[in-house]
């Protein structure tokens, strides 16, 4: 019996972040996953988050996984939205970048959500382990 390590990681560089957007690239996030919190300055996020590392660490093209993470937004000042239009239920998340105290999480059909932050401050953790799926995403 095998026991399933979980991720847990902060990242307080851009450095640090990059990893972080390797790991959530394809999460799939709900409208009703996300919660900020302007008096704690938090933003909070669960998603299913594909399995890239487990992909490279098998070197099984076939196995595919995912598992809920979640990931915590520190220092965040102000929330804003690009192209978020209330009738999309789910977001496919493409990257998480940071520029001039903005970290921005990139979503398919160009949708960013924009954290203003004083600092770079993240977390990103599973919080189940992960299942077998059949879909892989797909890039062009």
């Amino acid at each position: 019996m095998s026991i399933e390590k979980k991720i847990r990681l902060t990242a307080s560089s851009d450095e640090e972040l990059k990893i972080l957007s390797f790991l959530c690239q394809d999460a799939i996030l709900s409208r009703e996953e996300y919660f900020f919190d302007n008096k704690l300055n938090l933003f909070v996020a669960t998603f299913s988050r594909y399995c890239w590392e487990k992909e490279v660490a098998t070197n099984n093209k076939n196995l595919n996984y995912r598992v809920v993470s979640g990931i915590q937004i520190k220092n965040v000042k102000k929330i804003t939205y690009k192209n978020f239009k209330s009738n999309i239920p789910f977001l496919n998340l493409l990257a998480v970048s940071y520029n001039k105290r903005k970290i921005t999480l990139n979503f398919s059909m160009s949708v960013e959500i924009i954290l203003c932050c004083k600092k770079l401050d993240v977390v990103l953790e599973d919080i189940d382990i992960p299942w077998p799926t059949k879909l892989k995403p797909k890039h062009k």
